[in-house]
């Protein structure tokens, strides 16, 4: 019986977590909150990672490279 309770309290340690701040104060990931609609401008992007997003998933992201080098915006970028 001393053996099984070494086994389960030794598996159980593997599984604990350690942390002075409590789970509704630690910090999240934020979904990014971008859509394919509707089309946008270089001029209503706010950021280079908001202008990458578009290229690389939007049908009509490659409008934002127009001299084709593979950098969006190049005003942001």
């Amino acid at each position: 019986m001393g053996v099984v309770f070494v086994v389960l309290s030794a598996s159980l340690s593997l599984f604990s977590v350690s942390s002075d701040v409590p789970w509704t104060e630690r910090p999240t990931e934020t979904a990014q909150s971008w859509s394919c609609s509707p089309r946008r401008t270089c001029k209503q992007i706010a950021s280079c990672d908001e202008a990458y997003w578009y290229l690389q998933n939007c049908s009509w992201g490659g409008r934002l490279d127009r001299d084709g080098d593979g950098r969006p915006c190049e005003s942001l970028c």
